[in-house]
């Protein structure tokens, strides 16, 4: 498989996290779990086959999508299909770092997977025949960052106080939202929506999916048998019960059970 990361320099890096590109996928599982990571994610297939995201119920049914989608902030794990020679870009935001190209509040989106040009408009089409337009990784790269440019017309100012809150949120386990909160000095009705604009959910929320992260990244450091009580007293749970509730509710498994299948990869388990 081809693959190149690309971190965008100023002004979109404060705004995009990473652009992957990939090429010629060849996995050997059909359908991977994916787990809620604090990102709004817009995805470009430069093939012509559709692609399959699940119900989380009954994996027998799915929804196709074709060319370029979005998938706003998830609070649970989504199954998505695992197609072989697959190639596709992937533009990830970071926190907060939507909305200026979305134009809207960032809750709008969230839990949701959708065509991008129903949520974007034509303009999306550009996007992807840049992309398939331009010989070689790097072109690829300029290209999405031309058009990420052209679609924030110049709207480059994060907001202060979100981009304040969600890098204290990365801070080690044990602090407490309500005293980041406060360290800004406004309330936390005002706080909560600034959130749900620029981010897609609440202080509370966002930071309980940091937390799974955190612990995800503990697993990976160690996937040996871990200690799940000493685990839990580490990153801030009241106890190991109050972890593996998250753990089922936003990976759909207990964390001992996540800790066999893990594969090496953050975030993606196969299913089958």
């Amino acid at each position: 498989m081809k693959l190149h990361l690309h971190r965008p320099g100023p002004p979109l890096d404060r705004f995009v996290e990473l652009v992957t590109y990939f090429a010629d996928y060849q996995p050997s599982h059909t359908k991977e779990r994916v787990l809620p990571d604090g990102a709004v994610e817009i995805i470009v297939d430069l093939t012509e086959a559709p692609k399959r995201l699940y119900e989380r119920e009954d994996l027998s049914r799915s929804t196709q999508f074709r060319r370029a989608w979005i998938s706003g902030m998830r609070r649970r794990w989504i199954a998505i299909e695992a197609a072989p020679g697959a190639s596709m870009v992937v533009i990830r935001f970071r926190p907060g770092g939507a909305y200026p190209f979305l134009g809207f509040a960032v809750e709008g989106i969230t839990d949701t997977v959708d065509q991008l040009n129903v949520v974007l408009g034509e303009m999306t089409a550009s996007l992807r025949d840049r992309i398939l337009a331009a010989r070689g990784a790097a072109a690829k790269m300029a290209a999405v960052e031309s058009w990420l440019h052209e679609r924030a017309r110049g709207r480059f100012e994060p907001n202060p106080v979100v981009e304040y809150l969600t890098g204290r949120l990365f801070a080690p386990a044990g602090i407490r939202i309500g005293d980041v909160v406060d360290e800004v000095g406004y309330s936390q009705r005002h706080i909560a929506g600034l959130f749900r604009r620029w981010v897609g959910l609440p202080p509370k929320q966002y930071g309980r999916i940091r937390r799974f992260q955190q612990v995800l990244g503990s697993v990976t450091r160690d996937p040996r048998s871990p200690d799940w009580a000493d685990v839990a007293l580490e990153h801030g749970y009241y106890d190991q019960s109050h972890l593996v509730r998250d753990f089922r509710e936003m990976a759909g498994m207990s964390p001992g059970a996540y800790a066999e299948t893990y594969p090496g990869l953050d975030n993606y388990l196969p299913i089958d």
